[in-house]
């Protein structure tokens, strides 16, 4: 039996910091928030707000219009839809450390898998292993392999079914 591997990489260029807290209370209505100074943000980059209260559906979605890299102020450039908190220093020697503050998360990156929308399909990544036998009888095993990093995936995957954006399917 022979072996074949087949991969599939993908490195994007790193960014400071994927993710950070808020410095601030960032209210509802609000298109500024504070963040840490010293980051790569950029005109254009996508973050998620997560939500900082009971209700786990109140996350926002915005996209940046500047970042002032002194003060670590965000103009974004939509306003609010829900109250996320923050404070200036962390709470995790209050809460047994963990640190309540919101999470803002860069969602973008230099290299972007995009799916084209046409009813309701957008693209996957699929990566499987496969047995075969040539002509001579001979049997070869086809071993998948996928290495993303720093790679943004947007509209794949199909609502309301298994078929994710990025999937592993037969792998043994």
């Amino acid at each position: 039996m022979l072996a074949n591997v087949n991969k599939m990489s993908l490195f994007g260029k790193k960014r400071t910091k994927n993710y950070v807290r808020l410095r601030e209370p960032a209210v509802k209505g609000s298109n500024k928030i504070k963040v840490e100074t010293g980051l790569d943000l950029v005109r254009g980059d996508r973050l998620a707000l997560l939500p900082t209260s009971y209700f786990h559906d109140t996350r926002d979605d915005v996209f940046i219009d500047s970042y002032n890299n002194e003060t670590g102020e965000v103009i974004l450039n939509s306003t609010l839809n829900f109250y996320h908190w923050g404070a200036e220093l962390s709470t995790a020697g209050a809460y047994n450390g963990v640190d309540m503050r919101g999470e803002v998360l860069l969602l973008s990156r230099n290299i972007k898998i995009v799916g084209e929308d046409v009813d309701g399909w957008g693209c996957q990544i699929v990566t499987s292993d496969a047995t075969e036998i040539d002509s001579t009888g001979q049997i070869h095993m086809r071993y998948g392999q996928t290495i993303i990093d720093s790679v943004e995936v947007h509209n794949c995957s199909q609502t309301d079914t298994y078929k994710s954006a990025i999937r592993f399917e037969g792998a043994t």
